[in-house]
């Protein structure tokens, strides 16, 4: 069964700068009506200081939890060789199991993907429940479903499934993906950046926008490919990819087209300024869950052309319908008219106030059981 909270009820936010408590970052607010004693606490479990979605996400709800609550967060990812991860993970650990015997939080919200994310986190979520401490199953991940029709789909049947775990999706779309192994989910929707605002910047209308990381999935190939065939119409096109820097073997496998431009990883004020600046965002990826890069694109008011992945995940995106290079090219040479389409119902403040509503009602279950 799937539950969608709505977002009618809302709460304020705002937040302290964080500090350190037994190598967790915590972030704490002004109280309101509670007082301090009141106060409870969400322990967010994921990559907290890489690049990424996750990462933007696990960011935005640790700096700003509901109202009555305060955050912490618990890296148990990093990014660096194998064994610099391994020693993250094996870190994280003993910090969690210390801190649920002597200070443990009220609710422990874990971010998962699939893979190697799901094996580090299945190990939180079974010492969280043995602990007697209700945990989220936040799940990231737009593959998730082909990873449950694996061998490991009992296991996440089972652990998802037990009481005191709830699981949560970002979208109905995903919730009906995973019903086969979620008997009860929840959906809330990933929230946008409170500092994220649309500006009144002129759009360059030959600057073209992709963003991710270098992996196969992401089909950046197709992107610079597209572009390539589009220049023998419009050749005044430019190509900016983010997360792409000069050493990545892409990178120098096209380093002599000149209207090529990989910035690397960027920080967030230089984001804003190529969502707000670009004419275009190029999504072309095979799996994607929800996007954030999407959500903040639409939120800027940026066009986006997406792959079938993407657009059967998240509206307002123009669907190419498939990973042709020559639809790619012509859509971006004869760019559709994309009405906007409200996002409101990622603004921090609704978002907050759907996990506060899940929040009290697992403490509530969990104090009458």
């Amino acid at each position: 069964m799937s539950i969608h909270i709505h977002p009618d009820v809302y709460a304020q936010e705002g937040s302290y700068p964080p500090e350190r408590v037994l190598g967790l970052k915590t972030h704490q607010w002004k109280p309101t009506a509670l007082s301090m004693a009141d106060e409870k606490t969400v322990l967010h479990v994921g990559p907290v200081n890489t690049r990424g979605g996750m990462a933007t996400v696990i960011r935005i709800l640790s700096e700003n939890p509901p109202d009555g609550w305060c955050a912490e967060t618990l890296a148990t990812h990093t990014e660096g060789s194998n064994l610099v991860k391994f020693l993250c993970w094996r870190k994280a650990r003993r910090q969690l199991i210390v801190k649920l015997k002597q200070n443990p939080p009220d609710i422990v919200h874990i971010h998962t993907a699939s893979d190697y994310s799901w094996w580090r986190k299945r190990r939180v979520a079974l010492l969280c429940i043995k602990a007697k401490i209700p945990v989220i199953m936040h799940i990231h991940s737009g593959k998730f479903h082909h990873f449950c029709a694996t061998k490991k789909g009992e296991e996440v049947r089972r652990i998802c499934n037990t009481d005191g775990i709830y699981a949560v999706t970002l979208s109905e779309y995903w919730n009906s993906k995973l019903d086969d192994w979620l008997d009860e989910s929840i959906t809330i929707f990933n929230p946008l950046d409170p500092e994220l605002l649309q500006k009144d910047s002129v759009r360059q209308e030959n600057q073209v926008l992709f963003m991710g990381r270098s992996d196969p999935i992401k089909e950046a190939e197709l992107a610079i490919a597209a572009i390539d065939e589009a220049r023998k119409t419009r050749p005044q096109l430019q190509l900016m990819m983010t997360g792409i820097d000069n050493s990545n073997q892409l990178s120098i496998q096209h380093s002599e087209k000149e209207w090529f431009h990989p910035l690397g990883w960027v920080d967030e004020r230089r984001k804003m300024e190529l969502l707000n600046e670009s004419s275009l965002l190029l999504v072309p990826s095979r799996f994607e869950c929800q996007p954030m890069v999407v959500i903040e694109a639409l939120h800027c008011g940026l066009p986006v052309l997406a792959s079938p992945a993407v657009a059967e995940a998240i509206n307002g995106v123009y669907d190419i319908g498939s990973w042709n290079v020559k639809d790619w090219a012509e859509a971006i040479i004869n760019p559709p008219i994309i009405n906007n389409i409200n996002q409101d119902y990622h603004l921090l403040n609704n978002i907050s106030g759907e996990w506060s509503k899940l929040y009290l009602k697992m403490v509530n279950r969990g104090n009458t059981e």
